[in-house]
């Protein structure tokens, strides 16, 4: 990625010239257009502080001094969600972009996006689904505003590729230097200092050498040297000559946390971050994450397959005992007959194989072949649904059971209807049936050799199937919230996985299997924070409002709070 300097005062005409003769730009003209301003009654700043391979989970069990400090006056939660992608180029590209990593592009450490575009000098033109980004710090220069940026790192790929636009970057040779620099430029700098970005990397090697648990000594100190680095770095913002005109949103956070001594996946402990917003005046509120899961939505062009020879394993046949359970979640209701699960060329007609079908938004239907059986019991939006059919033998009669959330809805025969077929085995929809307007989700899909017991389908159909006491009857698992990429692995080792087709995007999905909490039982401090959240806040603290060409995908969560800091 290129570097490119903005010079502004004298120069600001001539800079704008140079952009709009590139023969690609990324964005459209700048419109400004006048907006009712906050009250705001002295200077806004942003120092934003990452401390790189922080857990939160682990934060949450050791909280150093000057952290703990901070919590007295902060909006925080130790469970804040890093991008699904934890490799530090991914994540620091979502952090200072507000994007997530399948939008963005960035997915490995090289800050790459893709091959370079001799017509995209701004090499920020993303690749498939991605559609690149353009940095906080472009913004803030876009913005018209006058607001010096500091960035400070011993990592020089993101000094050279992230903070290569502000005013004052440059890499130093440590994490101390790191904070010499910061009490410097930040206690004696200049009054027009509007955002700081301050990055410390040495807890993410004691991390990566012995791994991202306080139980590590190494790690356990190095966060408390580091604590001692921010105490100092918060009374330099205290020691400014103007400090009694400004008012400072301090963020700490961490790019990504750790699992045992390595990230990079999409694991909760690789994911799970701290995100700390102070403010003297802010009223004290942990946050706590709801219960979530990652999936992806299916609908016309996106579904998971997998196909050939490695699909053939799970033919039915015209005999044999199987279970097959799903949980199912409908985001938008479509027509008659889509799958949600088939191996079948056309759901809608009499195709050898086997399906589970919607039923028109009640209920849905067990096929194979053309002999179907229904559970008729209206779906809703937004609700998750396990549904399970048990085919079994009764003497020489092969019959199944079909059951939503452990209720058997009905019971049939399936006499010598064909199971096998030469069909993919597609999940979230069908090619050959696509459904119109459907988009749902599907999780933890298990298919068994055996026919499972009625009274365990009717007890257990809350929990994850993957590990259960017939797991030796398993002959395929996905949990399908792998979180990252396009790959849902298969539990059964040697059993073939999924690929996601279409431009998918990963998400956080509520995962309450069991009920939806409902008015008074909801946790008001139920609320999940994830990187993406950053960039927006900093923008609505220093008055910034973002256009919907930015395609931020974050949301302000401070504005909730004005009544303790606007006009103070």
């Amino acid at each position: 990625m290129k570097n490119y300097k903005y010079i502004l005062g004298s120069m600001l005409v001539v800079t704008v010239c140079c952009l709009m003769s590139c023969k690609k730009y990324f964005d459209p003209p700048l419109v400004f257009e006048k907006e009712e301003p906050q009250v705001i009654t002295k200077d806004r700043k942003v120092l934003l502080i990452s401390i790189d391979g922080l857990v939160g989970t682990e934060l949450n069990n050791y909280v150093p001094t000057n952290i703990g400090k901070l919590l007295e006056h902060s909006k925080y939660t130790f469970e804040g969600m890093a991008d699904a992608n934890t490799k530090d180029a991914a994540t620091w590209t979502t952090i200072l972009s507000g994007k997530s990593s399948s939008k963005h592009g960035v997915t490995t450490n090289d800050f790459a996006i893709a091959e370079e575009d001799d017509d995209d000098i701004h090499d920020h033109n993303g690749t498939g689904v991605s559609t690149g980004y353009i940095s906080l710090y472009q913004r803030l220069l876009e913005s018209g505003r006058i607001l010096k940026t500091l960035s400070i790192t011993a990592w020089e790929p993101l000094d050279h590729n992230l903070f290569n636009l502000s005013d004052d970057n440059g890499a130093v040779a440590s994490d101390e230097e790191v904070k010499v620099k910061a009490v410097d430029r930040i206690k004696n700098g200049e009054k027009d200092l509007g955002f700081t970005v301050v990055n410390f990397r040495d807890l993410n090697t004691e991390g990566m050498t012995g791994g991202f648990s306080m139980d590590n000594p190494n790690y356990k100190s190095t966060l408390d040297r580091i604590d001692g680095y921010v105490g100092e770095i918060l009374a330099a913002v205290e020691q400014r000559k103007s400090y009694a005109g400004e008012d400072w949103l301090i963020v700490i956070t961490s790019n990504h946390g750790g699992h045992d001594k390595g990230y990079g996946g999409a694991t909760l402990e690789e994911r799970k971050v701290p995100l700390i917003l102070y403010n003297p005046n802010f009223v004290k509120r942990q946050f706590v994450a709801p219960p979530f899961t990652n999936g992806f939505k299916a609908k016309n062009g996106i579904n998971g397959t997998i196909t050939g020879t490695d699909a053939s394993r799970y033919n039915l046949g015209t005999s044999g005992e199987y279970t097959i359970q799903l949980k199912l979640l409908i985001h938008q209701f479509g027509t008659l007959n889509p799958a949600i699960i088939s191996k079948q060329g056309n759901t809608g007609n009499s195709d050898d194989g086997w399906s589970f079908i919607h039923n028109g938004g009640i209920g849905w239907r067990f096929k194979i072949k053309g002999t179907q059986v229904t559970f008729d019991k209206k779906f809703e939006v937004g609700k998750w649904y396990t549904l399970t059919a048990r085919v079994y033998m009764d003497g020489s009669t092969r019959k199944v059971q079909v059951f939503t959330d452990g209720e058997m809805g009905a019971e049939g025969s399936l006499g010598t209807a064909q199971g096998t077929s030469t069909s993919n085995l597609n999940v979230g929809y069908s090619a050959s049936y696509v459904g119109g307007t459907l988009i749902q989700s599907v999780k933890d899909v298990c298919i068994y050799n055996k026919a499972l017991p009625v009274d365990y389908i009717t007890n257990n159909y809350c929990k994850s199937p993957v590990d259960n006491q017939y797991k030796a009857d398993m002959i395929g698992g996905w949990d399908l919230g792998d979180g990252v990429g396009a790959r849902l692995k298969n539990n059964v080792a040697g059993a073939p996985d999924f690929m996601i087709n279409g431009a998918y995007s990963w998400e956080f999905l509520q995962n309450d299997f069991c009920k939806l909490l409902t008015g008074s039982e909801k946790n008001p401090d139920e609320l999940l924070l994830s990187a993406v959240d950053i960039a927006p806040q900093i923008f609505y603290w220093l008055n910034i409002k973002p256009a919907e060409s930015w395609g931020l995908e974050g949301k302000v969560f401070l504005n909730a709070y004005e009544t303790e800091f606007v006009g103070k």
